[in-house]
Parts: structure tokens; C-alpha cells; sequence
């Protein structure tokens, strides 16, 4: 360095021997300046170094402020970093209000720590404290409004808020964003089908569907909730008397599913509403042929003795029983079909045979009634002290068969496990009566 500037300082005064010519340098029209053409040089020459070195000041000094910054924060980074690892430990070990406490600790080292807002957000949700849980979904968006997560939880909380409009406007948001976003599609096809919009719910699930690969188990999960959607759809038309949609949508169920039991029902009750009883009867007796149902039975059991045809509902027990002789479900209803129509040494012959081993309420409630009726009071009192309820006689309840929940009204969807196509008889006293 010291042989640079030596080398430079000659140069000048070298230069300074042969350049003894003076510049003028004008400051105004009438004020000047004689200076030598080496002074001008040097002159030139400091002000620029000069103004080199005020900019190197200022961009180090700037690099410096904004390492100790980066440094700063990355350090706080690292603290909320292990406060949001404690945190999340907590939350496995389910110690929710240490995790609270941990998570706030992160936030006051980082204030836009987004992952300890969301989850902070997540544990209110889970209580069901939805305006807290908001409160921190929101301040996570204005940090990052392209955030996917937080916009699937705020739109969520706007659903089970019944807020459906906010909802379905911040679902586009994120599908907008990412159009296969599943999530959001979830929580549209919820929203839809609180407020009942079949017809909406049925393209999302479309949408679903399309979506999820196929070949896979979530697809074929989907597909069949798409039937189950129809069904809803179908059901809704046929409340409103829109009986040809409804029963195009039926059908089509039955189509790919031809063991879909409502969707059989359903396409009777169309019938009974076009005013075509023997229709409904005819179609229901083939839907039994075909699907073997109990259920199917029990329903034209209700038609058949309704419009007066019992000799013809005799016949078709009678064959439902020779196609399947160890049926208890069968033999069962055919006693009571004899009891309703009092026959009532046929109903007793009917019901014998059955498995002394199994407990069937539903069985000494008939039985009880047949002696009552006969006028044997001991023999029906012995019946009835098996069992527990008797308003229950004559009445065989329903249980899904996806999460065995029991009812007494037959339904096309389990209200417990919203499964359709669930509901049979419960005859092994499954369900607790």
C-alpha cells in the first residue's frame, strides 16, 4: 500500500514538471479561479475518492445494520423455534395449557410466528371458542394473506358459524389460489349440505371426485357418497312433488348400486305418489326378489295390508321363506304378519323352532299377545316379564349396521355415522332395548 501511494505521489509531481499551465475555473460570469491543470487534477482526483469512500460508508454501514437485524431476528427465529417445539410436545402429551403458554412465549419473542397463531387458533377451535380461534386465523392472514392453511381454518370457523356467504367466498379464495385444493372442497360440500342444497352439493362432490386419483380407496369412498348425495337430491325432489327428476335420480343410483335399499323404497313412494299402488306393490316385490331385504319386506307388508291384498303378502312370505329356511328374520315377520291378521294358531306354529340360545324381545312380545288374545293371561304374563318394555310390542327396532347405533324409525342415513344404505332389523338384540 505504502509503495502504491509512493509510486502515485511521484506520478503527480512528475506530471506537475511538464503541466505548468493554469485552467480557469468559472465560478460565475465575472469570478474565477486560476488554478494549474495538476492542482485541478488532484482536485478532481479527491473528490471523487472521496465521494467513493462516503459511498462505501454508507453501503457498509447499511450491510451492517441489516446483518445485526438478520442475526437479531434469526436469533429470535431459533427461540420461538424451541418454545413451538416445547409446545407442540405439550400438545401430544395433552397438556393444553402449557402448550397456550408456550406458544404465546413464541409469539413474544416473534411476533409473526405464523405456525403458533394457527395452532393457538386450532386449540380454541377444538373447544369451540370459534371468535378466539378467528381472532388468531385473522392476525395469521394479515401476516401472510396467501397463507392455504389459515384460509382453510377461517373459512371452517365461518361454516360452523353458519356465516355461509363469508364462507363460500373464502373457499373460492383458496381455490382460486389452488384449484384442487381438497380442503376447501370439503368445506363447501359441509356448507351445501347443512343449508340442504342438494343440487350444490352434488357438483362439489363431482369436483371431489375429479380431483382424487383414481384407483384408490378415498375415491372409492367418494364415489360412494356421490350415491348417497343423489339419494339426498332425489329425496328433496320428491318432497317438492318433482317426481320425474326424482325418480330419474333413483334410478340412476340403482344403476350402479342396484342393492342401494332407499333408493328402492324411494322409487315406491314415487309410485304411491303418481297414484300407482299396484305399481309400487309390483316394484317392491321385485326389488325383494332381487335384494333379498327385509327392510323392502316389512315396507310391502304396510302397502299390502293397506290396500286389503293379504292373502297375496301371505304368498310372498311363504316363498321368501322356502328360498331361505333358517331366516329368523323371515319367520319372525311372518308370525306377526299372522298375528296382525288374527291367525293366530298359524302365528304360533309360525314362531316355534326359533333358537332357545338367543334372546329375541321381539319374540315373547308376540308370543304374549297371542296368548292374551287367546285369553291364556298366565301364559302371556310369563312372556311378558321377559322382556322389559311392551310398548315396544309388535315393533322390531333398527340398527346400522356401519356404527350400531339403534332407532326406532327407519331411515335411508344413519343420523349417528351419516351413512346410507346402514339400517336393518335388529333381531340379535345387538342394540339395548
Amino acid at each position: 500500500m505504502s509503495f502504491i501511494t509512493i509510486v502515485f505521489l511521484f506520478t503527480i509531481f512528475y506530471l506537475a514538471l511538464y503541466n505548468m499551465n493554469t485552467v480557469k475555473v468559472m465560478i460565475t460570469n465575472d469570478f474565477y479561479y486560476e488554478l494549474p491543470q495538476i492542482a485541478l487534477i488532484m482536485i478532481s482526483i479527491t473528490a471523487g475518492s472521496a465521494f467513493m469512500f462516503l459511498v462505501f460508508v454508507v453501503r457498509d454501514t447499511r450491510n451492517y445494520i441489516k446483518t445485526k437485524k438478520e442475526l437479531k431476528k434469526r436469533k429470535k427465529e431459533e427461540i420461538a423455534g424451541q418454545h413451538y417445539s416445547n409446545a407442540i410436545h405439550n400438545l401430544i402429551s395433552k397438556r393444553t395449557d402449557a402448550a397456550i403458554e408456550d406458544f404465546q412465549l413464541a409469539l413474544r419473542d416473534n411476533s409473526e410466528h405464523i405456525p403458533s397463531l394457527i395452532k393457538l387458533g386450532d386449540i380454541y377451535f377444538e373447544d369451540k371458542d370459534y371468535i378466539t380461534s378467528l381472532q388468531y386465523y385473522q392476525k395469521a392472514i394479515k401476516l401472510d394473506d396467501q397463507n392455504i392453511e389459515a384460509l382453510c381454518k377461517i373459512a371452517d370457523v365461518k361454516m360452523r358459524t353458519k356465516k355461509y356467504g363469508e364462507a363460500g367466498e373464502i373457499c373460492e379464495k383458496i381455490l382460486g389460489i389452488e384449484q384442487d385444493n381438497l380442503t376447501a372442497l370439503y368445506i363447501k360440500r359441509e356448507m351445501y349440505e347443512n343449508q340442504a342444497a342438494w343440487d350444490d352439493v352434488l357438483m362439489t362432490q363431482r369436483l371431489i371426485i375429479n380431483t382424487i386419483g383414481p384407483n384408490t380407496k378415498e375415491h372409492e369412498e367418494e364415489k360412494w357418497k356421490l350415491l348417497g348425495y343423489k339419494y339426498e337430491y332425489g329425496r328433496q325432489c320428491l318432497e317438492n312433488n318433482i317426481l320425474d327428476v326424482a325418480k330419474k335420480e333413483f334410478k340412476e343410483i340403482l344403476e350402479e348400486r342396484d342393492d342401494f335399499i332407499p333408493a328402492h323404497l324411494a322409487i315406491a313412494e314415487v309410485m304411491l305418489k303418481e297414484e300407482s299402488a299396484e305399481d309400487a306393490a309390483a316394484y317392491l316385490e321385485k326389488a325383494r326378489e332381487l335384494t333379498k331385504s327385509a327392510i323392502i319386506l316389512a315396507r310391502l307388508e304396510d302397502l299390502l295390508i293397506t290396500t286389503g291384498e293379504p292373502s297375496r303378502l301371505l304368498k310372498i312370505y311363504r316363498s321368501a321363506q322356502s328360498e331361505d329356511t333358517a331366516s329368523d328374520t323371515l319367520r319372525l315377520f311372518h308370525g306377526k304378519l299372522y298375528y296382525r291378521l288374527e291367525m293366530l294358531d298359524e302365528a304360533m306354529d309360525t314362531l316355534k323352532g326359533f333358537d332357545s340360545g338367543v334372546f329375541y324381545p321381539e319374540l315373547h312380545m308376540l308370543r304374549g299377545g297371542i296368548y292374551l288374545k287367546r285369553g291364556e293371561c298366565e301364559k302371556a304374563a310369563e312372556e311378558f316379564l321377559k322382556i322389559l318394555d311392551l310398548k315396544k310390542a309388535l315393533w322390531v327396532p333398527y340398527i346400522c349396521t356401519n356404527c350400531r347405533a339403534q332407532s326406532d324409525e327407519w331411515s335411508g342415513r344413519c343420523p349417528q355415522c351419516n351413512q346410507w344404505n346402514t339400517f336393518t332389523f335388529d333381531l340379535q338384540g345387538v342394540c339395548k332395548i
